[in-house]
């Protein structure tokens, strides 16, 4: 879970504004997708801005409004939005770091926490590689840390929000968001603003792919 606690009451992106719930209010901090009809402001505007994240892998879905509609790939909110190639071993992480946000110091596991892990051995503990990768959609908010089920801080362990903009037609009233209830919305913004320019090469390190791997590209040979 996300650390709502550390969520702004409001969030800046490309001119936009984004206006949030506070958080402990008992407000809804997110809407989950299935297809619901936002109204939009009656004043004009040709640009739409999203504030969203999806709660299981990357999502792509259709988002309408009038006689527009845009593919988006809504990002996980979690993990990591861009890697290197990455070694995959057996040896699994048996240390559990999540901790209290006020725990007592030093707790009593401190010398066992504090003991150097065992090293994998090469080959015998590799089980692959795992592609290397960057993702798109640009972020709008993140934090060094989740929650557990249990309300423990699990540092190290990133939470997103991305924000995505979509260009539209006048006369549009309201946004159709998709039928996904994997996906988060938090906020919605409009503006007029000049049309997007689309570069003619990418401006970003594809890393020879355009897309995340979900599992692991190649096992070890024996």
């Amino acid at each position: 879970m996300s650390p709502a606690e550390m969520l702004p009451e409001q969030l800046h992106y490309d001119g936009a504004q984004f206006d949030l719930a506070p958080a402990g209010t008992g407000k809804l901090n997110a809407v989950v997708a299935k297809g619901q009809h936002i109204e939009l402001p009656k004043e004009k505007f040709n640009r739409i801005y999203i504030l969203a994240t999806s709660s299981d892998g990357d999502q792509t879905a259709t988002f309408r409004a009038g006689s527009s509609s845009a593919e988006l790939n809504i990002q996980n909110w979690t993990g990591f939005i861009g890697q290197w190639d990455t070694r995959m071993w057996k040896v699994p992480q048996d240390r559990d770091w999540a901790t209290s946000a006020n725990p007592t110091w030093p707790e009593a596991d401190f010398r066992a926490r504090e003991q150097r892990e065992p090293s994998p051995r090469y080959p015998e503990d590799y089980a692959g590689l795992m592609a290397g990768y960057v993702k798109q959609a640009s972020l709008g908010w993140y934090a060094s840390h989740h929650h557990t089920p249990d309300g423990l801080n699990e540092p190290y362990q990133y939470s997103y929000l991305f924000a995505y903009t979509m260009d539209v037609a006048a006369g549009a009233h309201s946004l159709t968001l998709p039928n996904n209830d994997k996906i988060r919305i938090l906020a919605v913004s409009v503006g007029e603003d000049s049309p997007v320019l689309k570069p003619a090469a990418p401006l970003f390190d594809t890393l020879g792919q355009s897309e995340p791997p979900e599992k692991m590209e190649e096992t070890a040979s024996r």
